[in-house]
C-alpha cells in the first residue's frame, strides 16, 4: 500500500528581502554614459506562451513621469528602480535610470557572478539570465548618496520569474542576475520617457510537481533560494531527508541505501518501507521525496 506522507518544511529566512515592485544593486563607482545598447534573446521554442515581441504591444510599465528630477547632478545614468509584474503569459522585470539610457546586454548563462569577486550569486530556478549596463550605477558621488535604495533582491517567484538579484556596480559595470524556472523565451528591449529596460519572460509549463514532502514548484523555488543562500544543507542530501521523514517515530531510524534515490527505512515496530525520491532541477538543489510504499505490519 502506497500512501503519501508530508514533511513540514521549516524554512530560514534568507535574509534578504523580496517585494514586487522593488528593486536592488549596492553602491558602486560612477559610470560615464555610453552609446545605445544591443541585446539578446534565447529562441522561445520551449515556451508556452510568447512573450510581446515589440514595445508598441506593450502595457508601459513605469508610472514615474518623465520630467522626474534627476537622481543626482552629475553627469551620467543612475539607477533609480527596480520592479516586477507578472502577466498573462509572461513575467516582467524593468530596471529604470535617470540621466539616460546606459548600454546593456541580456544573455543567458551557466551561473552568475559577482562582479568583481566572482562569487556566485544565489538565485533559485534552472535557467538564468545576466544583465549587464555598460556606464551605469546606482550611486551618485556629489552629493554622496544611493539613487536605488530597494533591497538587494527580488523574490516575487511568479510561474517563470523567480529572482532578481544584484550582481556588482563596479567601475560603471552594473550587474544583476535572474533565476528563471526554465529555459523559456525572452524579450529584452528599451523604452524612454522614463529611460528603462524591460525584459519579458515566456511562461513555460513545468507539469506536476513530484514531490510529497514539498508539494508544489513554488514551494520548491522558496526551499531551493533558501538552500542556495547556506539554509539547511541537508536538504541536498537524499539519505539525510530520508532519516529526517523517517524520525517522525520519535526513534533514531535505520535506514538502509538500495540504490542513488531508493532507500529502506525500518520501523520502531519491524516494518520495512520503501522510500523513493528525486531532485526535481536540472541544477544542484533539494531533493525531495516522491513516493512511500510501507511493507507489511510485523507479526
Amino acid at each position: 500500500m502506497q500512501k503519501s506522507m508530508r514533511i513540514g518544511v521549516l524554512i530560514a529566512a534568507a535574509g534578504i528581502a523580496g517585494l514586487a515592485g522593488c528593486g536592488t544593486t549596492p553602491a558602486g563607482q560612477p559610470g560615464s554614459a555610453k552609446p545605445s545598447a544591443t541585446a539578446t534573446s534565447s529562441p522561445q521554442s520551449s515556451a508556452t506562451t510568447p512573450a510581446p515581441s515589440s514595445p508598441s504591444a506593450t502595457p508601459t510599465p513605469s508610472s514615474t513621469p518623465a520630467s522626474a528630477p534627476r537622481a543626482c547632478p552629475q553627469a551620467g545614468n543612475y539607477l533609480t528602480s527596480v520592479r516586477v509584474g507578472e502577466h498573462a503569459g509572461y513575467d516582467r522585470v524593468v530596471f529604470q535610470f535617470s540621466g539616460g539610457m546606459p548600454a546593456w546586454d541580456v544573455n543567458r548563462v551557466a551561473a552568475v557572478y559577482q562582479d568583481p569577486k566572482g562569487t556566485p550569486v544565489a538565485l533559485a530556478g534552472q535557467s538564468y539570465l545576466r544583465v549587464v549596463f555598460r556606464g551605469a550605477t546606482a550611486w551618485c558621488a556629489q552629493p554622496p548618496h544611493q539613487t536605488y535604495t530597494g533591497p538587494s533582491a527580488l523574490t516575487p517567484f511568479y510561474p517563470e520569474l523567480l529572482v532578481v538579484g544584484s550582481a556588482g556596480d563596479f567601475e560603471g559595470y552594473l550587474s544583476f542576475g535572474i533565476g528563471l524556472a526554465a529555459a523559456g523565451g525572452y524579450h529584452a528591449y528599451a523604452l524612454t520617457a522614463p529611460d528603462r529596460l524591460v525584459i519579458d519572460v515566456s511562461h513555460v509549463t513545468l507539469g506536476k510537481f513530484p514531490g510529497i514532502d514539498i508539494t508544489s514548484w513554488q514551494e520548491y523555488w522558496q526551499l531551493q533560494y533558501a538552500w542556495n543562500n547556506g539554509h539547511q544543507p541537508w536538504r541536498a542530501s537524499p539519505i539525510q531527508v530520508v532519516e529526517a521523514w523517517a524520525r517522525q517515530w520519535g526513534t533514531t531510524p535505520v535506514v538502509r541505501q538500495v540504490d542513488a534515490n531508493t532507500f529502506k527505512v525500518t520501523e520502531p515496530s519491524g516494518r520495512i518501507d520503501t522510500v523513493t525520491g528525486i531532485r526535481p532541477v536540472t541544477v544542484p538543489g533539494p531533493w525531495v521525496i516522491t513516493s512511500v510504499v510501507y511493507g507489511s505490519p510485523q507479526a
